[in-house]
């Protein structure tokens, strides 16, 4: 199961919102810790000075007149009472709230005992409290009377946990936003060098990176402008030598046919014709495939359903037994002469090894996948891999009689792949072969 999301934006994006939104709210509560406990000890300190002033007050009055006063002195979270004996119990459990009021009370009377100064709240007889909201301090007068009072203590976060969640919200959105942004500008060359990566051979030039952002991307954006340029020219170089080797093969081999036919011998003057024109074939076909890879021939907007159709007909026309059965539009941006190649080799392999082809043609709003069927003998599991190589032929089912070179599916391969298709080969459980091709509609656009 992933967690973090994969791409190098999302990855960014959510690692700062997690490490922002964490920090932000353990400085939160950071915050209200402190705000809690100055808060707490400022409130201890107020309510110990003005139960010192009741004491006071109280203890110069005659002990008929003290609960009437008392009733007058109480007032906010105070109430105060009179009576001659204490009211509070120690809990056996104390809390803060006691801890506080206690220590501001020693502080102001340092003569007070445990048995003149009693700091507690409602038991069960557990020492349990029972109300975590009320404390009760007895203090004794002079007289032997006591001052008993209420003390409501309100604990708890002084901040709206709704205005934490607002701070939060915003805050996410914030760095959501500066994030995408900063996100963006850094992904963005990345996701353009590996949409130029995927239509190097797609273009008829390689189209230069522009060389900006960071300095990481502007390194890796100018290292991959680099490299087209030297694929571009290895490939050049490439089709030259063989063309120049080509050309300079044929005219040995241009003389070797004349003095062919100064062989007397019937027999061994057509195998050396034969000879002759297989290595022809081969030169020729050899030079076509390195030309496949890199051509001049421009993109243009086509309808790649139409084109099958004429190379279908074409084959019927031919005598051959070849159906088709399309759906949808199938427009896109190519190269027409390479696709026609790429799928006249793919439909006449069927017809040569399997009698028959079947062609369908299925258009989604991404893809165009195009299935070449036949029920000829198929291909042996584990030669379905190298069947692509160059000039590799699946002994069974081909020879020099055919006239194949091994290159009709190397071929197709490089034309597909080249406009940012697949191609896949697999024995169809009926019998026979079963060529899949998915090529994307939006090619175009990249292109």
């Amino acid at each position: 199961m992933r967690i973090l999301p994969d791409t190098i934006a999302g990855r960014t994006i959510s690692v700062l919102l997690f490490g922002l939104v964490t920090l932000h709210l353990v400085s939160i509560g950071a915050y209200q810790f402190g705000l809690d406990s100055e808060v707490g000890l400022t409130n201890a300190a107020r309510t110990a000075e003005r139960l010192i002033a009741i004491q006071s007050t109280l203890s110069a009055l005659p002990p008929e007149d003290r609960e009437a006063t008392a009733h007058t002195l109480s007032g906010g979270a105070l109430e105060v009472h009179y009576s001659s004996v204490p009211l509070a119990v120690a809990p056996a459990v104390s809390t803060r709230g006691f801890a506080d009021i206690r220590d501001e009370l020693a502080k102001r009377m340092p003569n007070a005992t445990q048995q003149s100064l009693v700091v507690g709240a409602p038991t069960k007889g557990t020492g349990n409290r029972t109300d975590p909201h009320l404390t009760l301090v007895s203090m004794k007068l002079a007289d032997a009377g006591w001052v008993n009072t209420n003390i409501a203590i309100f604990e708890g976060p002084h901040s709206s946990m709704r205005a934490i969640v607002i701070s939060t919200a915003l805050m996410a959105l914030g760095v959501l936003g500066i994030a995408l942004g900063m996100a963006g500008s850094v992904t963005r060359p990345i996701r353009k060098c590996a949409s130029e990566a995927q239509r190097v051979y797609v273009a008829s030039e390689p189209q230069p990176i522009p060389v900006d952002g960071p300095r990481e991307v502007r390194e890796l954006a100018t290292a991959f402008n680099e490299m087209q340029q030297r694929v571009k020219k290895l490939v050049d170089e490439r089709t030259l030598m063989l063309a120049a080797v080509s050309h300079d093969l044929k005219s040995p081999l241009a003389r070797m046919r004349l003095r062919v036919e100064d062989v007397k011998d019937g027999d061994s003057r057509r195998d050396l014709e034969a000879d002759l024109d297989d290595m022809i074939q081969m030169i020729d076909s050899s030079l076509e495939f390195l030309k496949s890879d890199h051509t001049g021939e421009e993109l243009q907007r086509l309808d790649l359903g139409v084109l099958i159709g004429t190379i279908c007909d074409d084959f019927s026309d031919c005598g051959f037994t070849v159906t088709l059965d399309q759906q949808g539009k199938s427009v896109l941006s190519g190269r027409r002469l390479a696709l026609k190649r790429a799928f006249t080799n793919l439909i006449g392999n069927a017809i040569k090894y399997g009698t028959a082809a079947r062609v369908k043609v299925n258009a989604t709003a991404q893809n165009l996948t195009i299935v070449i069927e036949d029920d000829g003998p198929g291909i042996p599991r584990d030669q379905l891999d190298k069947v692509y190589a160059p000039f590799y032929r699946v002994e069974t089912s081909r020879s020099r009689d055919t006239g194949g070179t091994g290159l009709g599916l190397t071929v197709a391969l490089s034309v597909i792949t080249a406009h940012g298709g697949t191609l896949r080969l697999a024995n169809r459980r009926e019998g026979g072969l079963s060529a899949t091709a998915v090529l994307p509609l939006k090619v175009s656009q990249s292109a």
